[in-house]
């Protein structure tokens, strides 16, 4: 039985169990004798009487100890270690991989809600995302997600704070699968002797017009020169900016790399304030946690709070999301990857 305050006095020793009393203030639980594999505790009426055990933490969960040999009852089980960090996982469902770090940001006492985006998955993926807390050295329980498929249209470059959609007059030229090699000489041979080295890496250049969602959207409105300016030179401090970028195709090809040759060419004639850019890209490693650690592709996660009203209803401080409008705009912006629950 959950004893809280009643309108006596009382608190958790108290006599009179069988009156109404505020839920509001309840913080403590207490089960008597017996054997217990589990305790599950959650202000969701729409739980039915069911005798089953609840598969994952919800909104709406306030604990659910497993008694793993400890008194954990949260969302994630460091051992009894206090949590100093969080790192966010994720490999193909049904698919001999191994686990990729994708994310890892400090733990905050103040927040109760982390959002992470995931803008570097392969479309047609089915991924498993998994949940680790870190105690300093000390590595906890993992969490698995239920599986997610990725689908999207298109040709994206990203980075963890861009998103740029390729989708208007898109080319993409000659691409060069480079490899070193030396050639030697012998001087009583008819042949050299060519000896192959290990690198394996992909150039190429790509031309696209940068267009806003309000042009792309107007079906062919007179151009707003100014939002077109300062659109496209957002895009120019990208493609110039240091750091790795994903390009994605949705064929699924997925690849690292560093952008330069940066140009821009006017469309002239009654187009002339939209240009199209053209930069080359070189290919600088495979997609795992060496690219991604030292290309800064190691996410981070949005942060915010919520608490419940008398009804059990979530309510969401606005105040403290550690996002801004802008920045959720640029993050959504150009159709960011859809994830569904499969």
């Amino acid at each position: 039985m959950i004893i809280g305050y009643n309108f006596f006095g009382k608190t958790v020793d108290g006599t009179i169990f069988d009156t109404a009393i505020p839920t509001s203030n309840i913080d403590e639980v207490k089960i008597g004798a017996g054997i217990y594999d589990e305790l599950y505790v959650s202000v969701d009426q729409t739980i039915g009487d069911i005798d089953e055990k609840p598969q994952n933490w919800r909104l709406k969960t306030i604990m659910n100890a497993k008694f793993k040999e400890d008194i954990e009852a949260g969302s994630l089980d460091s051992d009894g270690h206090e949590i100093t960090k969080i790192q966010i996982y994720r490999r193909k469902h049904l698919v001999d991989s191994e686990w990729l770090l994708i994310g890892e940001f400090d733990y905050d006492i103040n927040y109760n809600v982390y959002s992470f985006l995931d803008r570097l998955a392969e479309n047609g993926a089915v991924y498993e995302y998994a949940i680790v807390p870190v105690a300093r050295d000390v590595i906890g329980d993992i969490t698995v997600s239920e599986p997610i498929e990725v689908e999207y249209d298109g040709v994206f470059i990203s980075d963890l704070q861009n998103n740029f959609r390729l989708e208007v007059d898109f080319e993409l030229g000659q691409v060069t699968h480079n490899n070193n090699m030396s050639t030697a000489s012998p001087l009583n041979g008819r042949y050299p002797i060519v000896t192959m080295g290990n690198q394996d890496y992909q150039t190429g250049t790509i031309t696209f017009l940068p267009l806003t969602k309000e042009q792309v959207d107007s079906g062919g409105m007179p151009v707003d020169g100014k939002a077109e300016r300062q659109y496209r030179e957002q895009v120019l401090r990208f493609l110039k900016s240091g750091g790795s970028k994903v390009i994605r195709n949705d064929n699924g090809e997925m690849m690292v790399v560093a952008t330069h040759g940066v140009s821009t060419t006017s469309k002239n004639g009654s187009l002339v304030d939209l240009y199209a850019i053209s930069f080359s890209f070189t290919e600088v490693g495979n997609f795992d946690f060496d690219t991604m650690s030292k290309g800064g592709l190691i996410g981070t996660a949005g942060k915010s709070k919520y608490t419940f009203d008398e009804d059990g209803d979530i309510v969401w401080a606005m105040t403290n999301i550690d996002l801004d409008s802008q920045t959720l705009e640029r993050l959504y912006r150009n159709s960011a990857p859809v994830v569904v629950n499969k």
